[in-house]
């Protein structure tokens, strides 16, 4: 029984570390620091702002991963919003999905922040059972 037991266990691990290999590979481009991360509701969210040059739009990288909750269901295009530091709120133009069940990574599209912003706020909304995960970047007008 005991050799069961080990044997599901590093089966799990070599699981989880084969999805830890596959998120960073995925979002490798993202600089370091820019990560933040909410977990609640048996789902880890985990936001990158990439912080592009692109004058035009402004981009977020959401990794969703749960092992209790089926993701497919959650569209990030209704409930996200971007969150100035004006107060103006911005609503995503797109989302690009991958993935599906219970790991899933989106690509949150808004249109370019003008003026540029010092704050960004990253709102998602109604993700199992959490009314308000907020993410938020001091730009500091520094590119990073």
């Amino acid at each position: 029984m005991g050799a069961v037991i080990k044997s599901k266990v590093v089966f799990m691990l070599g699981v989880f570390l084969g999805y830890l290999l596959v998120a960073s590979v995925s979002f490798a481009a993202a600089a370091p620091g820019l990560t933040r991360t909410n977990s609640g509701g048996g789902v880890t969210v985990n936001v990158t702002y990439p912080h592009s040059q692109n004058t035009e739009e402004t981009r977020f990288e959401v990794v969703l991963d749960t092992h209790a909750v089926n993701l497919d269901g959650y569209d990030l295009e209704t409930l996200s919003l971007l969150r100035d530091d004006s107060g103006k709120t911005y609503q995503p133009v797109r989302v690009e999905n991958k993935g599906s069940g219970h790991h899933r990574e989106i690509t949150v599209v808004f249109p370019n922040v003008s003026p540029p912003a010092k704050r960004l706020e990253l709102v998602i909304k109604d993700i199992a059972g959490i009314k308000e995960r907020s993410f938020l970047w001091e730009l500091n007008d520094k590119k990073k």
